[in-house]
């Protein structure tokens, strides 16, 4: 059966730390590939959020030359809160795959207060990448574990902190951040006037 990374994210903007924890995931854990699913309406709504079409499209330019990078529009049409258990629930019907859930610490030390977390966990297997400040246990780890017949593989040796506020910051202040986003990524701002 084949191996799928899923990385969900806001991508406002698309940034190397996104690709680069994607990337390390695929080698890893030697996946078929890495779905790139923007999400539509985040529950923690960001006030400088670009409209779904546009962050689509800018990941889209920035992944395109990666053979194992492919994006999905599931969450296009989604009308409510975006949800992990609803999205995963939703692939699973349409892709025959093992799904890989790629996430920060950040993100992990929280788990517990998704949307029924207990069955998403079932769900997927989780890739967590530990973040700067955000630092957890093999103890937190093995209570998940404890929960799942599935995988939960953890690495701190890559540990990234990239500020997308800052970022657009820089960006509505004519500051393009070279070694933080991609040219593409770039390219593509500057060619919409993105946060101007």
């Amino acid at each position: 059966m084949k191996k799928i990374g899923v990385f969900g994210s806001s991508f406002n903007p698309i940034h190397i730390g996104h690709l680069l924890v994607s990337d390390q995931a695929r080698i890893r854990v030697n996946l078929d590939k890495v779905l790139f699913i923007p999400t539509a309406n985040p529950y923690h709504k960001n006030v400088d959020l670009l409209d779904y079409d546009i962050r689509y499209e800018m990941t889209k330019k920035t992944i395109e030359d990666n053979p194992f990078f492919e994006m999905s529009d599931i969450e296009r049409d989604l009308k409510t809160a975006s949800y992990s258990f609803d999205i995963i629930k939703k692939l699973k019907s349409q892709i025959d795959a093992e799904i890989y859930f790629i996430i920060g610490s950040d993100s992990f030390i929280n788990l517990d207060t998704w949307h029924r977390y207990e069955e998403f966990i079932k769900m997927v297997n989780l890739v967590v990448f530990q973040r700067p400040g955000y630092n957890i246990n093999l103890d937190f780890i093995e209570k998940y574990r404890s929960l799942t017949k599935k995988e939960i593989i953890f690495y701190d040796d890559i540990q990234i902190l990239i500020s997308s506020s800052q970022i657009r910051k820089d960006i509505k202040n004519d500051i393009f951040p070279k070694y933080l986003l991609r040219d593409e990524t770039i390219k593509y701002i500057m060619e919409n006037n993105l946060w101007h």
